[in-house]
């Protein structure tokens, strides 16, 4: 397996919007990294293959096994797998609370020494919002699993690319205006 070291860092949901960011920003700083996501084929797409100290492999966050493969011989992990809406099976819970507990236990077990699970403001298990709620139990069998993992509770994240700005194409073009104008 390429991409292992003392210092590989497993990065579930590396393809995404935050997940290409964190890879990026893991290269930059030397640490070989292991994209984990259920398509590889992006991350080859997205990062190349040349880099012999990145990996793209395929690993589904609601599959026990493939979690594990993802994770062996990894020093950290990062979990920045999201769901901003609810479709089928893939339900706020399966996601933030059932993945993201499977991702810090099968770290734990396979002797990961640094994880990082990427949840939500404000995320609070006794929320009547059922997103945040899911975040903040999602933080607690996180902790559960993994004592010391690092929780992050980003603010809405937004730039090119993302799930908030680019689906509203006429938001986005005001927006781009704006910062046009802005410039003259």
């Amino acid at each position: 397996m390429a991409a292992t070291n003392d210092r590989t860092v497993t990065v579930f949901g590396g393809t995404g919007f935050l997940g290409r960011r964190v890879v990026r920003h893991l290269r930059a700083h030397e640490f070989a990294v292991r994209i984990a996501s259920r398509h590889p084929d992006r991350g080859h797409r997205l990062f190349g293959l040349d880099d012999p100290q990145l990996q793209s492999v395929g690993a589904n966050i609601h599959d026990e096994r493939s979690v594990a493969d993802a994770l062996a011989g990894a020093f950290g992990a990062v979990n920045a797998v999201s769901l901003y809406v609810e479709h089928g099976r893939e339900t706020f819970d399966s996601v933030h609370v059932e993945s993201a507990q499977r991702v810090a236990a099968q770290a734990h077990r396979a002797g990961v020494e640094r994880v990082a699970h990427v949840s939500g403001i404000g995320a609070d298990s006794v929320s009547q919002s059922l997103y945040i709620q899911k975040r903040g139990e999602g933080e607690l069998a996180v902790r559960a699993a993994f004592a010391d993992a690092l929780l992050i509770r980003p603010a809405v994240m937004f730039g090119p690319d993302d799930a908030f700005l680019t689906p509203s194409s006429g938001f986005s073009a005001s927006f781009q205006s704006i910062r046009c104008s802005d410039a003259a």
